[in-house]
């Protein structure tokens, strides 16, 4: 009961923060994200706008508590009526909730549900609220090069170059526990925007670890559950191999020398899709199509315009079969827009695509 009453009292005061596309509106909130996705910041922001004695702030990461404070909890609540407000942060165990007015648990699983309680996503930053989080720079395509060499954990945005992979490689190791874990971790990394099947994995790990199938399943699952990996199928097509992609397209060069922008371009198209919760799948004409929206896009940083199109021509029956409506073509600078056979073709650069993304 006494670590109850310290954490209590302790405040949270105002901090620089910059604004996300989220809002904690509700009653009872699952706020779901992989970590390092600046949860914690929206709801210290959020606490800073509350009086003191309304809210009692509970982290499950904090070493100093463990899953027995639970039990004392329904008693100080009743003890403490002025409480409106419980967070629960980290939550990875269960335990009969509380009777409050408003809580909100955090989690990094992203299969972790409650009933009557509404779940809000919180991902790193997509490029628009990166350029939020830059205050010193106005010209878009350099605060593009800045994005494409940083990533998008908002943790290292101020890093400097010279710590950066080092503070980077520390911040990930939250996502392994051994030498084996991490093995993994780099395998698909390095494999990051192309066609991978599971076992293929497990078999090029177990070449340079001991392990069992069932352990590399089980921490591909947790990787995939904790949204760190991204296993894209192929539209209409579920049993075929699945396009990997990772949550920062920043984490390939952070964990080995390798560079290849072609596949980190892709994945940061990816990124700026899926944060906006549309269904993904791949093709193989094309990088990806999104069904409720009948709009397919393909990734070229570096291709000529008549290459680009040539390619897109190559794919024009299957976009009339599927019904598409609308393709998009991600460059690095090119521009030009163009209607045919009831389609509407526009190429553009990332930056200009991502900022005006719905």
């Amino acid at each position: 009961m006494n670590r109850l009453e310290i954490l209590y009292g302790e405040d949270v005061r105002k901090i620089a923060f910059t604004v996300r596309k989220v809002n904690l509106e509700g009653t009872k909130i699952i706020l779901k994200g992989p970590r390092h996705s600046g949860k914690t910041y929206v709801i210290l922001d959020l606490l800073s706008t509350r009086k003191k004695e309304s809210y009692l702030y509970i982290d499950f990461a904090d070493i100093r508590i463990d899953a027995s404070i639970a039990a004392y909890l329904e008693a100080f609540l009743k003890r403490h009526p002025r409480i409106e407000l419980l967070v629960l942060e980290n939550l990875d165990f269960a335990f009969p909730l509380p009777d409050v007015r408003e809580m909100i648990i955090t989690t990094s699983q992203k299969d972790f549900h409650l009933s009557g309680f509404s779940e809000i996503s919180l991902y790193p930053p997509d490029f628009e609220e990166f350029i939020a989080f830059q205050k010193r720079s106005s010209d878009i395509e350099a605060l593009f090069g800045q994005f494409a060499n940083t990533g998008t954990f908002p943790q290292i945005f101020d890093i400097s170059r010279f710590s950066y992979v080092h503070h980077f490689q520390q911040m990930l190791s939250v996502y392994y526990t051994t030498p084996v874990e991490l093995e993994i971790l780099k395998t698909f990394a390095l494999r990051q925007s192309t066609l991978v099947s599971t076992f293929a994995m497990f078999n090029l790990v177990k070449k340079k670890h001991k392990i069992s199938k069932d352990k590399f399943y089980l921490y591909t699952h947790r990787l995939q559950n904790e949204e760190v990996i991204f296993m894209v199928e192929k539209y209409g097509q579920k049993s075929a191999p699945k396009k990997l992609y990772m949550i920062d397209f920043a984490i390939r060069g952070v964990l080995s020398f390798e560079k290849d922008f072609i596949r980190r371009f892709e994945n940061m198209v990816f990124l700026e899709l899926y944060k906006r919760g549309y269904d993904i799948y791949y093709h193989e004409r094309f990088d990806f199509y999104i069904p409720q929206l009948r709009t397919v896009l393909f990734s070229f940083p570096f291709s000529a315009e008549k290459v680009i199109e040539k390619r897109v021509q190559k794919a024009e029956e299957e976009l009339l079969k599927l019904g598409v409506k609308q393709v998009q073509m991600i460059t690095m600078n090119s521009r030009k827009s163009f209607s045919q056979n009831g389609i509407h073709y526009e190429m553009m650069p990332f930056w200009n695509w991502a900022v005006q993304l719905a």
